[in-house]
């Protein structure tokens, strides 16, 4: 059980955001996410010599195909999404100081335009739901947004 919590720690972030790659729907993301990781736990002694991270993303594509399969969806992956795959795994100290900047940029935005910012880009919300929500105009919003990426953009690099 220790291996897989060792396992589950270092892979939970990498996972999740490959599955989010391909999967629109944040209920759809967690249960492709659960059905790996569930995967995983039960297979974990039969993988032999075979390095961890080519078993989880192996996983990853097998599980993400299999719910385009169940509903039907068409869905293949290309070689360059695997390849630029296996390039992205990042550590886990690069990846919390990149929270940290970029958290600590939006709080440099406005309080309206990180709001909206946040509910669409993170919470996917529509633009014309929050149009709706804040009574301003589809374009009011795509401008908020667009200077918000903009200002993240030009701080991040």
């Amino acid at each position: 059980m220790d291996s897989f919590e060792k396992i589950y720690s270092e892979y939970k972030h990498k996972v999740y955001f490959f599955v989010k790659k391909y999967i629109q729907k944040e209920e759809d993301i967690q249960d492709i996410v659960q059905d790996i990781f569930f995967h995983i736990w039960k297979h974990l002694d039969n993988s032999g010599s075979t390095p961890v991270e080519a078993i989880v993303f192996k996983t990853c594509r097998q599980e993400v195909s299999n719910f385009y399969r169940k509903n039907k969806l068409l869905f293949t992956f290309s070689e360059q999404d695997i390849i630029s795959t296996e390039e992205d795994v990042f550590d886990e100290k690069n990846h919390e100081e990149q929270i940290a900047r970029m958290t600590s940029l939006l709080e440099k935005l406005p309080q309206k335009t990180r709001e909206l910012f946040i509910r669409h880009k993170i919470k996917n919300v529509s633009y014309s739901q929050l149009a709706r929500e804040n009574n301003l105009s589809k374009t009011a919003i795509s401008k908020q947004i667009n200077k918000a990426l903009s200002f993240l953009r030009g701080n991040l690099q």
